[in-house]
């Protein structure tokens, strides 16, 4: 697999420690920074607001500071001697150099002055508007002054298209005789003077109900803004009452701007109304939130690499070492046990990678000793030594014995020194052990040329007695190809043995005992008599019925009271040939008459087989038992069993 491959394979503990990182840490961080940038967020939406509530504040300051000098000026008028004189004199024209010469002296605090009789008919109007009579707003602003207990009445009025700050006072001579009225015009010069204080940009809007319709007429009459901004200012602003209390965001042509209006003149039921606009740009005010984002999103990521970085470490100081175990491991599972791994830490990985080592340790012991038993015992009792609390006793179990013997290896060994005799018999016995472990048998036992096998323990197979007489095929034709002059004696049972540890608590051997052993070597022993290659039971004759038998006779062994049939394993059932059928077919004739103790006739059909077949000593056996049975008669109710009295 490759790099990329094994690190974002989540089957790998670098993948899962790297997501469970991330799972981790994302949600942490982003939760971190959202709650950060809201936070920022609104602190910077307050800070504009604070900023805009300050610019309204100054704007409604300065106008009231230059309200208060009109005042002061306009009262300084009524004082005036000249003025008063002149008026009382009935003179206009005096009267009009008088107010043009407070205004020169105003510094330009006083933009027009109006000079008005108690009737409200205009004596003096320094902007020369045409008004002989007040009317609208201006007779609103001398019913208010006259309400009032100082006569006194402030009003913002538009003068040819501009936005006046006015002012009514009474003038006394000693009784109030006229109204004087003085205003300082809200223009370019004063918002620009504004924005100088605030750093914000002002505007002063009149807003004008269409005749006949619900639809409004926007105008910025001053502005400091530029003229595209001044369009999207009056295509986007809102007069409603509730867009007049809060916040608006106006996006013009050059940057997005945060507004606030602070109402001058008139009222949601009045067809005009004019309003001051404090406008602060959201882009510049929202370029510290961005970089402060931008920086907290840059700390995240570098939070999250050396995060990663180290996870990377961790999880390779933890990995590399366990990449060496699983190698060690994979090598020793193979049967590799000489191999160790080198891990210099202190830690749980070195405590395992000693383990590892001692395993490795144990288990190339073991495998020694494994080793070392299988040679004295089959790989099967080695195993079921090795696996299992060895103490003494057994357990029955119904298993195949298998005894095999040399014929004729006395007389093959005759002159030949005893390392010639060792090897050849060696060879013999090596065939012979490698045909029952082929056949999944167990070599329990050498005694000189004779090998005892076991198929059924310590393993039980559900085809045991079969592989018991395919290994007995396999012995007799291994050894009839070494053209040593020598052949097998192979005999076989199968019933119930005890198998287990036997001998002391200090030395022991894994064997099997009982009358299916004992029978088993009888008839191996009866093979020499009957000069057969085999004998096998009855029992080993019915567990394996895919092969084909001859049944020979009924004995009772040396040692046993009760008779068994036994049988020679021909070959594989279907493969014999015609000639061998018919032998088979004519002996089991004989037999049967031999056993019915028809003499004549049983003896008839044997000398006929012995004239045929090779086998003679097979017939010969029943001729002399026949010559003997017809000097000492059997029993009345014999069966045909022969009793053998010696091994």
């Amino acid at each position: 697999m490759s790099l990329a491959g094994s690190l974002f394979s989540f089957r790998s503990f670098r993948s899962r420690l790297i997501v469970f990182l991330l799972a981790l840490l994302v949600p942490v961080l982003g939760g971190i920074f959202y709650y950060v940038n809201t936070n920022n967020t609104e602190y910077t939406e307050e800070t504009i607001n604070s900023y805009l509530e300050f610019g309204a504040d100054v704007f409604d300051y300065t106008r009231e500071q230059q309200a208060l000098t009109l005042q002061v000026i306009t009262n300084s008028l009524t004082s005036d001697f000249g003025f008063r004189t002149a008026f009382a004199a009935n003179d206009p024209a005096t009267l009009f150099d008088a107010a043009l010469n407070v205004m020169d002296r105003s510094f330009n605090s006083v933009d027009m002055l109006l000079i008005l009789d108690l009737d409200g008919q205009v004596i003096i109007d320094t902007e020369t508007q045409g008004m002989e009579m007040l009317e609208g707003p201006w007779l609103q602003l001398l019913n208010t002054a006259d309400a009032d207990e100082e006569g006194r009445a402030e009003m913002i009025i538009a003068i040819n298209g501009l936005p006046f700050q006015v002012i009514a006072l009474p003038l006394y001579l000693p009784r109030q005789v006229a109204w004087i009225v003085g205003g300082f015009v809200l223009d370019q010069e004063f918002v620009d003077r504004v924005k100088k204080t605030i750093l914000s940009e002002v505007s002063i809007v009149k807003s004008e109900q269409v005749l006949g319709s619900e639809n409004l007429d926007l105008e910025v009459i001053v502005s400091t803004l530029t003229s595209d901004d001044q369009s999207a200012l009056a295509q986007q602003i809102q007069f409603d009452g509730a867009q007049l209390a809060s916040l608006q965001r106006i996006s013009a042509a050059s940057q997005d701007y945060t507004s606030l209006l602070r109402r001058l003149y008139g009222n949601e039921e009045e067809p005009i109304q004019v309003f001051a606009v404090i406008q602060r740009s959201y882009d510049e005010n929202s370029e510290n939130v961005v970089q402060f984002r931008s920086l907290l999103i840059q700390f995240y990521l570098l939070v999250l690499v050396v995060s990663l970085l180290a996870v990377l470490f961790l999880a390779r100081s933890i990995t590399t070492p366990l990449s060496k175990l699983v190698g060690v491991v994979k090598q020793i599972e193979e049967g590799d046990y000489d191999r160790s791994v080198a891990v210099e830490s202190n830690d749980e990985i070195g405590e395992l990678a000693d383990s590892v080592n001692s395993m490795a340790r144990g288990l190339a012991e073991k495998e020694r000793v494994r080793d070392l038993l299988g040679k004295v015992v089959s790989h099967q009792i080695a195993e079921q030594l090795l696996n299992n609390p060895i103490e003494l006793g057994g357990e029955e179990r119904v298993a195949t014995i298998l005894f095999s013997d040399i014929r004729g290896f006395t007389t093959f060994c005759e002159g030949l020194p005893p390392k010639e005799v060792l090897k050849a018999l060696n060879i013999v016995l090596s065939t012979i052990s490698d045909i029952v472990e082929a056949h999944q048998g167990v070599v329990d036992k050498y005694n000189g040329d004779a090998v005892m096998a076991l198929f059924g323990v310590p393993i039980k197979g559900t085809t045991d007695t079969a592989n018991a007489m395919s290994a007995l095929l396999d012995i007799t034709a291994a050894l009839e190809k070494m053209d040593s002059g020598l052949s097998a004696c192979v005999g076989i049972t199968t019933g119930i043995v005890v198998a287990g540890n036997l001998g002391s608590s200090n030395r022991m051997n894994y064997s099997v005992i009982g009358d299916t052993v004992n029978l088993s070597a009888r008839l191996e022993s009866l093979t020499r008599l009957y000069n057969v290659s085999n004998i096998v039971s009855e029992a080993s004759r019915d567990d394996a019925p895919n092969f084909a038998y001859r049944e020979l006779d009924i004995v009772c062994v040396a040692g046993k009271s009760q008779a068994v049939r036994i049988f020679e394993l021909l070959g594989i059932e279907g493969e014999l040939s015609s000639s061998k059928k018919s032998e088979v077919a004519d002996f089991s004739e004989a037999l049967k008459e031999y056993r019915y103790q028809n003499w004549d006739a049983a003896q008839e059909q044997f000398s006929c087989l012995q004239v045929k077949c090779d086998n003679t000593q097979l017939y010969q056996v029943f001729l002399d038992r026949i010559e003997k049975f017809r000097i000492d008669p059997s029993e009345p109710n014999w069966l045909g069993e022969y009793v053998f009295g010696s091994k």
